[in-house]
């Protein structure tokens, strides 16, 4: 199983939320919003940009796909350096607090 966390623009949140749930099995999405603080793309002074982070885990067999449509709507399509991140882990326990049950 993997974690998956994608740091996107806000003003994508809606494009990337319609790819993923296209998927199909797709477990649930957690969506936070926050604010990035960054240099500006001329090395500037530092400003706050709206950002989500998406966090999603899923099997090993659903990564690329997943990976693939954030990638696809998440893009702003100016290859802007702060489109955003994604970032792939391990996750070595699950547990569901109703049941606890471990996957």
């Amino acid at each position: 199983m993997k974690e998956i966390k994608a740091y996107i623009r806000a003003h994508r949140t809606d494009a990337v939320i319609d790819a993923l749930t296209a998927l199909p099995d797709l477990p649930a999405i957690a969506v936070v919003p926050l604010k990035e603080i960054a240099h500006g793309v001329d090395g500037g002074r530092l400003r706050t940009v709206d950002m989500v982070k998406l966090e999603i885990d899923v099997a090993d067999a659903q990564v690329e796909p997943v990976v693939d449509a954030l990638l696809a709507a998440a893009r702003t399509g100016a290859g802007h350096p702060g489109d955003g991140k994604i970032q792939i882990s391990d996750v070595a326990a699950s547990v569901d607090i109703a049941s606890g049950r471990r996957v």
